[in-house]
């Protein structure tokens, strides 16, 4: 085998990085091959200083006026390329059947049949592995970014004093998936208070984050740090200056995490047992006995769209976590040592509250 296209054209920041191990367990499995990926920007850019990628496309978008850019661009490369092998995540627009026309193997739809609370990049390598794709070691891999020189000095520049930090990340692209700002300020404040941890928090992205940023550092007060905005790899090495980051379900949370930081993802709508982090990284589920929930498709669920709890208790089922969870979460990591700075390496496990949070 000598050339191997990786397609992940979901669209979704996370969904990137929850392919990153299939991604380099291919790589690592077939050294002598090469290896192309293509995918959406600015996603794309987290994978420009992987020295396991050989090759990195990107995507255009498609709109309502041109929906099959996507397919176009997966048709190009297709005839640039003449892969041996193809993997892929997608098959909206007619990929599936463009890419089994192709005349390569193709390993399509790596979403196949999960089971209820198989985390998807288990589910990933799970299946590769099936297929005689790849090693057996390389079933533990999790994501891992590699950064330039560049976006360390940038990183380096903003958060110059050694200090331990952490970030919260009140951001999210849906209001189904944001946890309340107020909670977001009472957190930082213990977290101030009864650990001397200096409080990051991101610029954000528009007005709306970037004023909900502002009014959060207001509350803290004046020793809290605004992380300036800057591209994908820059927060991501920002991240490594980080003990600990909290925030929902989000990419910019799994980007943090791929750096190495231990992170608390907040789960509400979406069910930690399909798109939880493993350890020593920590899952907290919001209202974990929904009957209305449905883990193998969240967008099927009546919240998803409408952003509203239809059971009437709340606004979204976030808020069932409660400040307190996160703090004792947020115990367990730090009195763990569980951060990759100061030369510490993550360890293997770690306690995780996965099955929901306490009560």
């Amino acid at each position: 085998m000598k050339k191997i296209l990786f397609v992940e054209l979901l669209g979704g920041l996370g969904d990137l990085v929850i392919a990153l191990p299939a991604i380099h367990a291919l790589a690592l499995s077939h050294p002598q091959a090469r290896l192309s990926v293509l995918t959406f920007p600015p996603g794309a850019e987290l994978l420009a200083a992987d020295p396991l990628v050989h090759r990195l496309y990107r995507a255009a978008r498609g709109d309502a006026g041109h929906p099959d850019r996507p397919r176009r661009a997966v048709e190009a490369i297709l005839a640039a390329e003449r892969p041996d092998l193809v993997v892929a995540d997608t098959m909206y627009a007619g990929i599936d059947a463009l890419l089994e026309a192709s005349g390569a193997r193709v390993v399509s739809n790596l979403w196949r049949h999960p089971p209820e609370d198989q985390l998807i990049e288990r589910r990933f390598l799970q299946i590769l592995q099936q297929e005689g794709l790849i090693e057996p070691w390389t079933l533990d891999l999790k994501p891992r970014l590699s950064l330039a020189t560049a976006d360390r000095v940038w990183a380096a520049a903003q958060l110059p004093q050694p200090a331990r930090r952490a970030l919260l990340h009140p951001h999210a692209g849906m209001p189904i998936k944001r946890w309340p700002a107020e909670r977001y300020v009472a957190l930082g404040q213990m977290l101030r208070d009864g650990y001397g941890l200096e409080i990051v928090l991101p610029a954000g992205i528009g007005d709306a984050e970037q004023e909900s940023s502002r009014q959060i550092a207001a509350e803290l007060g004046p020793q809290t740090v605004i992380l300036p905005p800057g591209t994908l790899r820059q927060y991501a090495a920002a991240a490594a200056h980080l003990d600990l980051v909290i925030g929902a379900d989000t990419g910019p949370v799994r980007v943090a995490a791929a750096a190495g930081v231990p992170s608390i993802t907040l789960f509400g709508p979406t069910w930690h047992g399909r798109y939880g982090q493993r350890p020593p990284h920590i899952n907290l589920q919001g209202f974990p006995e929904c009957p209305l929930r449905q883990p193998a498709d969240f967008t099927r669920q009546t919240c998803w769209y409408s952003g509203v709890c239809p059971l009437g208790m709340w606004q979204n089922c976030l808020e069932d976590i409660g400040v307190g969870d996160v703090l004792e979460a947020a115990r367990r990591l730090l009195d763990a040592g569980t951060s990759t700075r100061w030369g510490r390496p993550l360890p293997a496990e770690a306690p995780d509250v996965a099955a929901g949070r306490p009560r």
